[in-house]
């Protein structure tokens, strides 16, 4: 049955089939073959989407929509810009404090490439950046923000594991501003060797302006990790207090979302929303066949017998999912490898938070690697650039993110300090 399954499924992605599809029709397959009721496959689905905390995917990507519509993404600029706009490569500089601050908002890579791309890529291309650099600036940067909490991804992972989702946006904290502080030095090397322009300082009169006007915008970070951290609410009611505030923000307070606009925002996240969830849902079916078939217990009990123990599966992990990650969508790639994986990281002795953590940084890196990262397409689209153009100038950055990966999977103080002074893991 196995066997059936994954032959339609490869199939079916080699001839372009979408791969939601493709699950759906290798899982379905494999049933009829092993004549088992096909009645299972949407039992499966509903019952695998039935978990509270997927609630928060929605409600996130939500929040994210409003955010960005409403104006967010221009003020988080404007504060960037006044911090680090006049060195050397500063609006490089710029693009990643922008996703740091504002991935602490819309919880997507995808949502942080386009919301900070559309504003930084014309004004780049303004100041004489090459377009194709402009792009793989954007497009690293978002693959970076994946691990600024709050991430749709790792609300998946915490699900599906059992694992606290606070948790697991407090690990990611130090290794996405550590990876964040590093391309940006990277960015810094590349300015001077290119002699990239530079902004005038911003006096101190126009940062107190930039901060004044991002602070509420900057604050709904604060209260969705505050509020999960002091055990205010959980990370599902976070996300809800998030769709409030956005709104109050977007709509009451900025004024630059018209009533009249709602419908196409509330469209557009239920379309993200609902190829996140079928995603996941269907999954769920795949998952089960692989477990009656017992292919999660074969392939542990072959990693737990590969010479080196948790380090040479870490290493074999991350090469694992670094090579997903040029293919398939993160939260496809969560919900398929995470339910083999994890009972054999746990069994290695590896914490689930800092297993967590290197996954998600695995996937995130996925957005900017070619020929699929979704991040690519998006920064490709707005610079009006070939993808094939970009491949060169991001190419030092995702090194530069691999060899840090690298750092954060066996050094486990980057993930697990924040959750120990917080939470008491």
């Amino acid at each position: 049955m196995a066997i059936t399954l994954f032959i339609v499924f490869f199939t079916l992605l080699i001839i372009g089939s979408p791969i939601v599809f493709a699950i759906a029709t290798g899982t379905a397959v494999a049933l009829i073959v092993g004549n088992i009721p096909l009645q299972i496959l949407p039992q499966k689905i509903f019952i695998g989407l039935a978990h509270f905390p997927y609630l928060a995917v929605p409600l996130f990507v939500l929040a994210g929509m409003l955010m960005e519509t409403g104006g967010i993404s221009r003020r988080i600029v404007e504060l960037s810009n006044a911090l680090v706009g006049h060195i050397r490569g500063g609006m490089g500089m710029v693009v990643m404090v922008a996703t740091i601050f504002f991935s602490d908002i819309s919880g997507s890579s995808a949502a942080d490439t386009a919301a900070i791309g559309s504003v930084m890529i014309p004004a780049m291309k303004k100041q004489g950046y090459d377009p194709s650099f402009a792009a793989a600036l954007v497009t690293s940067a978002g693959g970076m923000g994946v691990l600024i909490p709050p991430c749709l991804t790792m609300v998946v992972y915490g699900s599906l594991t059992n694992t606290s989702i606070g948790a697991m946006f407090l690990a990611g904290f130090v290794p996405g501003i550590s990876m964040g502080l590093i391309l940006m030095m990277l960015t810094y090397i590349i300015a001077c060797k290119k002699n990239f322009y530079r902004e005038k300082r911003a006096t101190f009169k126009q940062f107190l302006i930039a901060s004044k006007r991002s602070f509420l915008s900057l604050f709904m970070g604060v209260i969705i990790l505050g509020g999960i951290i002091f055990g205010v609410f959980t990370a599902t009611e976070a996300a809800a207090v998030a769709v409030v505030y956005g709104f109050f923000l977007s709509v009451c307070l900025y004024r630059e979302i018209k009533i009249s606009q709602l419908p196409k925002i509330l469209w557009d996240s239920a379309i993200i929303s609902g190829v996140v969830m079928l995603v996941v849902g269907i999954s769920y079916g795949f998952g089960w066949v692989l477990g009656k078939e017992q292919i999660p217990m074969h392939l542990a009990n072959f990693m737990l017998a590969i010479p080196g123990g948790r380090y040479m599966f870490a290493f074999a992990v991350n090469i694992l999912l670094l090579a997903m990650g040029m293919f398939f969508d993160a939260s496809l790639s969560v919900v398929i490898l995470v339910p083999i994986l994890f009972p054999v990281a746990v069994a290695l002795g590896i914490h689930p938070v800092h297993f967590g953590t290197f996954v998600i940084m695995n996937l995130g890196i996925g957005f900017t690697t070619p020929p699929f990262g979704l991040s690519l397409f998006i920064a490709s689209g707005i610079a009006k650039v070939p993808l094939s153009s970009i491949i060169k100038p991001i190419l030092p950055y995702i090194l530069t993110m691999i060899g840090f990966l690298f750092v954060v999977t066996y050094v486990p103080w980057f993930s697990m300090i924040l959750p120990r002074i917080f939470m008491g893991y």
